[in-house]
């Protein structure tokens, strides 16, 4: 007797197990379906995906070589005026080293005559404009 309602028992939690079960199978059923059919679009549109990256790769190949040979010309262009500023830097330096006292001198010098004859001329022209304004 004991028997018999064990398995009565067990039935009717299998029975109600079964029941429960119903919707989460159909609905991964539906989820089934539902990749199925993503995975027949990404089939059907990976080659041209695919495509279009390796013409996307190529180009930007092609772009970042032709950046690289501007740059190399540019950078090319930038030794040469470097090198070039440098040597009229170690030119001036030289000449300013032979040239430097003597000619900074002679400057000082007629500089300092420049602005005493400017002096003289304004103190004379002032002496004489003061006579003429006496008389």
């Amino acid at each position: 007797m004991f028997l018999e309602i064990g398995i009565f028992i067990l039935s009717i939690a299998f029975l109600l197990f079964a029941l429960f079960s119903i919707p989460s199978l159909l609905q991964l059923r539906k989820t089934a379906e539902t990749i199925a059919d993503t995975l027949q679009t990404l089939n059907q549109n990976l080659p041209a995906i695919l495509r279009n990256l390796e013409e996307m790769t190529t180009q930007l190949n092609q772009t970042t070589l032709t950046v690289h040979r501007q740059i190399d010309g540019f950078s090319y262009h930038m030794k040469r005026l470097q090198h070039t500023l440098g040597f009229f830097a170690d030119v001036l330096q030289i000449l300013q080293g032979s040239i430097r006292l003597p000619f900074l001198n002679t400057l000082t010098n007629l500089t300092a005559v420049v602005r005493g004859f400017r002096v003289f001329l304004h103190v004379f022209n002032e002496k004489r404009s003061s006579r003429f304004i006496k008389q």
